[in-house]
């Protein structure tokens, strides 16, 4: 078992909260802040990425790699790839990047190449976010001084019938709708312009 009670969060959303690996330093730990939310959440993410795995996807480059199952004093935890910056320390979200990192790359045309990106990375794979937002993609700063964007929660497909799981038609409709919806609440939020939303509605598969 391993022990995380002791341990500091790294982050919480409103169901789960997440540790960083203590035997593990590249990985994190997912857990149910509350038995009922958290618990339903894990067993969701846990069945799609199983899905992902069978499914013979290897690239993941835009959302972290799914490494099991571990049982901690939290519950079981779902183990993911921990996105960091090159100098080791936690990558910020967007919304984070804006207050806290370099508010200039998220003017600039590198930003929109890497939402597309990000976009075209989903749809060649037919990975369904069930939601993504400036909280929950992160900007990653690289060796080579680019920046990547990862989307690091909320990968997931709660419908009742998932043809999405099953069909790559399916699952590319529903990565449009989801990315045309994110496009829109960057603008809302005044991290892209209306030329930028736009031109990124209109580029589109």
């Amino acid at each position: 078992m391993v022990s995380l009670s002791l341990s500091s969060e790294l982050a919480h959303g409103n169901d789960r909260a997440v540790y960083r690996h203590p035997a593990e330093a590249g990985r994190c730990i997912k857990v149910p802040r509350f038995p009922d939310r958290g618990s339903q959440q894990n067993e969701r993410e846990k069945s799609y990425f199983e899905g992902l795995k069978r499914r013979g996807v290897r690239d993941w480059r835009y959302v972290p790699e799914y490494f099991g199952t571990v049982t901690t004093d939290l519950g079981e935890g779902l183990v993911f790839g921990l996105v960091t910056d090159a100098d080791g320390s936690l990558s910020l979200n967007i919304r984070q990047f804006q207050q806290h990192g370099d508010a200039d790359w998220l003017t600039t045309q590198a930003f929109v190449d890497e939402l597309e990106r990000l976009y075209h990375y989903l749809r060649d794979n037919w990975i369904v976010p069930s939601d993504i937002n400036d909280r929950n993609v992160v900007c990653q700063r690289r060796d080579d001084g680019s920046i990547r964007l990862w989307l690091i929660d909320g990968v997931s497909n709660p419908d009742f019938m998932p043809l999405a799981n099953i069909w790559p038609w399916f699952a590319r409709q529903k990565v449009d709708r989801r990315i045309q919806r994110f496009y829109r609440r960057l603008h809302e939020y005044g991290f892209i312009s209306r030329g930028q939303r736009d031109a990124l509605l209109a580029s589109l598969s």
